[in-house]
């Protein structure tokens, strides 16, 4: 199983979701530990053990802030990625894509406009990604993790190469009427609730005290799956 994450996609609807009213930079996904909770659900839902699915890749796209506009984020950017990457050699690949920022000149020094900081392309790599590992033939399962509904022809082409089940995860909350719906893709997509992901963030921040933030076990949420075109497996009518 390969899993293909838009970083700031789940941590920031995760953080919304689990730390209310609190500085999202409190709570860090740990994209191995997500993927593993991911594949534990799915596997809940699969009776037979022979098509259990388990983690063989990871790949995290995340946005990142210049030094010139944040030398401390940058620097804890970076020591996370390593964090998240040590011990998974050759399994979880983290890429760091530059923030796109508005300049201007203040005192003569042409300097970056923190307000106008976004992520820019990391949708396309995600995409690429998907498309990648569904035409390498290794995985039996891709999953994409992430709410963005511009990905729905990514999810379509890599259903269409027909060597992968291409699915999709991400964070669900009964309550909370914005995370209802799911990616409209070519073909109907099957969905079903399943019991999701404790302690998938990692906490502290590298490079801060350690500290527990106050989670109240509130990871046991559900997510819902639904799948894309081929990847019919146990949701398939």
């Amino acid at each position: 199983m390969a899993v293909v994450i838009d970083y700031q996609n789940v941590h920031l609807t995760g953080a919304s979701l689990f730390l209310p009213g609190r500085p999202y930079e409190e709570g860090l996904i740990d994209p191995y530990r997500f993927a593993c909770q991911l594949a534990l659900a799915r596997n809940a839902k699969v009776d037979d053990a022979g098509r259990h699915a388990s983690v063989e890749r990871v790949e995290v796209f995340r946005g990142l802030p210049i030094p010139e506009d944040d030398p401390d984020a940058y620097r804890r950017n970076q020591a996370q990625k390593s964090q998240w990457e040590r011990g998974h050699h050759g399994v979880v690949d983290v890429t760091l894509r530059p923030l796109k920022y508005t300049w201007e000149y203040r005192d003569g020094v042409k300097t970056p406009v923190r307000s106008s900081r976004r992520e820019k392309g990391v949708d396309v790599l995600c995409a690429l990604a998907l498309v990648d590992l569904a035409r390498s033939g290794h995985y039996d399962v891709v999953v994409l993790a992430s709410r963005d509904t511009d990905l729905a022809p990514a999810l379509d082409a890599a259903a269409r190469i027909g060597r992968s089940k291409v699915e999709a995860a991400k964070w669900f909350d009964p309550a909370s009427s914005w995370t209802m719906g799911r990616i409209r893709t070519e073909k109907r997509i099957r969905g079903a609730s399943c019991q999701g992901a404790r302690e998938i963030f990692s906490v502290p921040h590298v490079g801060m005290p350690a500290k527990r933030v106050g989670c109240r076990e509130a990871f046991l949420t559900r997510m819902l799956w639904w799948t894309s075109g081929r990847a019919l497996g146990i949701w398939a009518a």
